[in-house]
């Protein structure tokens, strides 16, 4: 009887420094996609100890933290599984941090956290987390955790797809590709011009002959030609080189209820001999490209004008 009551005592002595030294409060663990877990221990120590030693879930652990209620640092050392703590005052908690791979594996796409407490312990995983295996009844499940009863435990889980977001803007898209059509059309343009007016007069400059008398009279009759020609050029594309029967078309078309920019399309397409790039006409009205594409397609669904192509372009035929 002695020797059972000296065993008893002794596995007393044994396990009992642990409790004497203090308690645990609570454990949680917080599981990351990455694999890796925090685990946050909360312990009470005693008051009559200046050295306490609090056992850690692994011994391979990162980032390792001691602190008091305040957050205030207080001093330790790892000592494999264990963390010496030196309480140099009244401390009233400890909070015990630390980062560690040790207790998650993966095979295949299902990850298993296994640990083994002396007391419950919370687990909280990523929003989205499937679980796919327990190995005993939880005690408690509110939302993303899960408290594990005490003793050995494992959790097998599956992690949530990241997800791509694509926003398609369709018309800002739009308005971007038109603007650019119509900046690069003009720079490309101004610059064609430029360049012809350029090699137009270098040419008149190399092949006319050296002057053997005065000039003026004759370059005075070129000039007013050339001004002559460019001010019909300029009437005829403003669009006043074809305004018979204008007044009896505008009447026409006040009868057949159209918008103000329908009206002045057709007009401007009479005007210019019954047809007229869709281009021209487009920039005439100063209208974005889709907008004017939408206005020819309902004119020609009414039967007023007929769409075509020539060459690469389209080009709008007045019918009426």
């Amino acid at each position: 009887m002695r020797k059972v009551i000296l065993t008893v005592l002794l596995t007393f002595i044994i396990l009992s420094p642990a409790n004497a030294q203090g308690s645990f409060n609570s454990i949680s663990i917080e599981v990351y996609n990455t694999g890796y877990v925090r685990v946050t221990e909360i312990f009470v120590p005693s008051n009559v100890t200046v050295v306490i030693e609090v056992p850690l879930l692994t011994k391979d652990v990162e980032a390792l933290s001691v602190a008091d209620e305040n957050g205030n640092p207080v001093p330790f050392e790892q000592n494999g599984s264990t963390v010496e703590v030196y309480l140099t005052a009244n401390v009233s908690f400890l909070n015990i941090t630390y980062f560690t791979t040790e207790l998650t594996s993966k095979q295949g796409d299902v990850w298993t956290l296994t640990f083994s407490s002396p007391i419950p312990v919370t687990v909280t995983f990523p929003s989205g987390t499937v679980i796919v295996d327990l190995s005993d009844v939880p005690l408690k499940i509110s939302g993303n955790s899960i408290t594990m009863p005490p003793g050995n435990q494992s959790i097998s889980y599956t992690l949530p797809l990241p997800i791509t977001e694509t926003t398609t803007e369709t018309s800002t898209t739009s308005t971007i590709t038109e603007t650019s059509t119509t900046k690069t059309t003009s720079s490309s343009t101004t610059k064609t011009s430029t360049t012809a007016q350029t090699s137009s007069e270098s040419r008149s400059s190399s092949s006319s002959p050296a002057p053997t008398s005065s000039p003026w009279p004759v370059l005075g009759a070129v000039v007013l030609v050339l001004l002559a020609g460019a001010g019909f050029f300029l009437w005829n594309r403003s669009g006043k080189g074809n305004t018979e029967g204008e007044d009896e078309l505008v009447e026409k078309l006040k009868a057949l209820d159209l918008s103000e920019e329908e009206m002045e399309a057709l007009l401007y397409i009479h005007r210019h001999g019954g047809r007229a790039r869709q281009a021209d006409v487009r920039t005439a009205l100063g209208l974005p490209k889709t907008t004017a594409w939408r206005m020819f397609n309902r004119l020609a669904e009414r039967g007023l004008v007929r769409i075509y192509k020539k060459g690469k372009e389209n080009w709008v035929e007045l019918k009426l």
